[in-house]
């Protein structure tokens, strides 16, 4: 009996209320699915990844590196020679961040936004990349040596400003890529035949291994003439997450995690072996309390 009562209760369901289903079927259809956890920190190794932290999650990174492998046991492969890079990264939305950073190598001060231009997507309105911005000002506060070249050391003589796309696809669970074009300007540069402005290409991706573990590299090219003494920047490095941390361990040949430093000054040399290990560590902290109203 109650079989019948079903089957007539489907026969008189109105056309409207048919029709409703429907529409609520299509717009969910039809609402794009954010592709997320592209990968799993800011930092592919040096590079910026397309990630960001979370609204209203502060990121307090570490970017730790010693000095060069190539004297082996002596100095125990470049570990009693540091240079380190602290970093604060807040994030406002979920498209928008800020950040302040410091690196000991050059004495660096930086102000960084880095925000989420577009989103990768799928569904019936799919995009197939994401796109997002970096911008940062960092300000290179060394005490001037009596030697250096008579130039006045002005406030803005010492800036310097990184501005850069980040273009990526996370193809599947286990790899996802990116293309970073860059452009640095220096407002002081060391002599008349240097550019003020150095313009370069990076590339960057990540294998995922398991939940906790993936494989990561990133690599820059120049666009236009450096001096004799220029690298290629290469970083790889295997992230490993537990819990509220994210730790990677990494070999560059370059020292600076700042980007200035791992893009234009790259000094290390892979057939070589003047190599540099280091590691980056994060941790997230959340600053919205119980009551987000009260906030």
């Amino acid at each position: 009996m109650n079989l019948i009562y079903l089957f007539f209760f489907i026969l008189i369901l109105p056309l409207s209320g048919q029709d409703d289903l429907l529409d609520i079927l299509e717009d969910a259809s039809s609402k794009p699915v954010i592709v997320e956890s592209s990968f799993k920190g800011t930092r592919v190794v040096n590079a910026q990844s397309l990630e960001l932290p979370r609204p209203k999650i502060l990121q307090f990174m570490i970017q730790h590196r010693f000095g060069s492998i190539e004297n082996g046991f002596y100095d125990l492969f470049g570990m009693d020679y540091a240079t380190i890079r602290f970093d604060f990264h807040y994030g406002l939305t979920e498209r928008l961040s800020f950040g302040v950073g410091r690196s000991s190598l050059d004495k660096i001060y930086d102000i960084f936004v880095k925000t989420k231009l577009l989103r990768q997507s799928s569904g019936t309105r799919s995009f197939p990349v994401s796109v997002l911005l970096y911008s940062d000002i960092g300000i290179d506060t060394k005490r001037k040596s009596e030697n250096d070249p008579a130039v006045k050391d002005e406030y803005l003589n010492r800036l310097l400003y990184v501005n850069q796309l980040i273009i990526g696809r996370k193809f599947n669970r286990s790899l996802s890529l990116e293309i970073l074009p860059t452009l640095i300007h220096r407002n002081l540069v060391p002599t008349n035949q240097d550019d003020h402005d150095l313009a370069s290409v990076g590339i960057a991706g990540r294998y995922k291994l398991s939940n906790r573990i993936s494989v990561n590299a990133d690599y820059f090219i120049p666009l236009g003439d450096r001096s004799e003494n220029y690298q290629n920047s290469l970083a790889i490095g295997v992230d490993y997450e537990t819990g509220g941390h994210v730790f990677q361990v990494m070999i560059a040949n370059s020292q600076g995690p700042y980007e200035y430093t791992f893009i234009e000054n790259a000094n290390g040399d892979f057939s070589t072996g003047t190599l540099y290990l280091g590691f980056n560590i994060s941790r997230a902290f959340t600053l919205a309390g119980d009551n987000e109203k009260l906030w």
